[in-house]
């Protein structure tokens, strides 16, 4: 933490105004998803910088007081979106109290959100608490999560708006390649499920048509009628991997995967690498079917 603390520092505390770096500008991004895609639309003249650590659960993520201080510096804040993670709320409400000025870009804009039931927003007003915060798992939504991205920075950048929509453009182009790729590993899996411990993949199910299903209920094992049923649903349809991730603990997932004489294969939500880890994601499902 001392390194990632002392690095952001760095980071952010040059410049003859004290913000940005001295090649260009900053921006800052919760997440390391996130900034894939802000690196590829803003270009080499401006540094990237993640607040969530690698391998820290976000969900759970406090940010210091010095990490504020020195987030607010920045040129930009690139937040997931309101809602969508409790910390970046009330980051954002703590940068903007002490730098007004700094540019908040949401990518969240203009995505139908899903919920705990499934489902999605549907156009509707309604809140947007508790909605699934992975958006970044997606490739229709990493479309639109690239048009804001580009949309903040060129009005946050007027002059060099042109080359903004031009590195959109070419990432968008590696966003339809990674979708052939994904649709190519999960053609003939349409209506399959596959389980997962942690419901991350709402989306990449929604956009593929698949099913997912988490094997606990908010984080715990679940109890005789749910693990009854889970069994069953693995036995119809051939399921044999839970999937688990890195940043939490794999013991109830293998606890499912031996009543189903299964295996825990580990997926990372949070890879920094985000269309190849969508395409691996896919593999990983195609994979679990047996399918070569």
């Amino acid at each position: 933490m001392l390194v990632i603390l002392v690095a952001i520092s760095g980071c952010l505390s040059e410049g003859t105004d004290g913000r940005g770096t001295p090649h260009g500008r900053t921006a800052v991004v919760t997440i390391l998803p996130q900034a894939e895609i802000v690196r590829e639309i803003a270009g080499g003249d401006w540094e990237v910088v993640v607040v969530v650590p690698p391998g820290v659960e976000p969900h759970t993520y406090e940010p210091t007081a010095s990490q504020v201080a020195r987030v607010s510096r920045a040129d930009a804040y690139v937040r997931l979106g309101p809602d969508l993670m409790p910390f970046e709320d009330t980051l954002v409400q703590r940068i903007t109290a002490r730098e007004p000025g700094i540019a908040i870009i949401d990518m969240s804009e203009g995505i139908s959100l899903l919920y705990g039931d499934g489902k999605g927003d549907e156009g509707t007003t309604r809140s947007r608490t508790g909605a699934d915060p992975h958006i970044w798992l997606s490739p229709a939504n990493l479309r639109i999560m690239a048009e804001n991205v580009a949309r903040g920075l060129s009005e946050l950048d007027p002059a060099h708006a042109a080359d903004y929509a031009a590195r959109k453009n070419a990432y968008l182009g590696k966003i339809d390649s990674c979708t052939v790729a994904i649709r190519r590993n999960v053609s003939g899996l349409e209506g399959r499920s596959f389980l997962v411990f942690h419901p991350a993949f709402g989306y990449f199910a929604r956009d593929f048509s698949l099913n997912q299903v988490a094997v606990g209920e908010g984080g715990h094992e679940p109890g005789p009628a749910g693990l009854s049923r889970l069994v069953s649903l693995a036995r119809e349809e051939g399921i044999s991997v839970v999937f688990a991730e890195p940043q939490f603990s794999t013991r109830e997932s293998e606890v499912i995967a031996r009543e189903i004489n299964g295996t825990v294969v580990l997926v990372d939500p949070l890879a920094p690498d985000v269309l190849e880890n969508l395409v691996r994601i896919s593999g990983a499902i195609r994979n679990s079917y047996g399918v070569g």
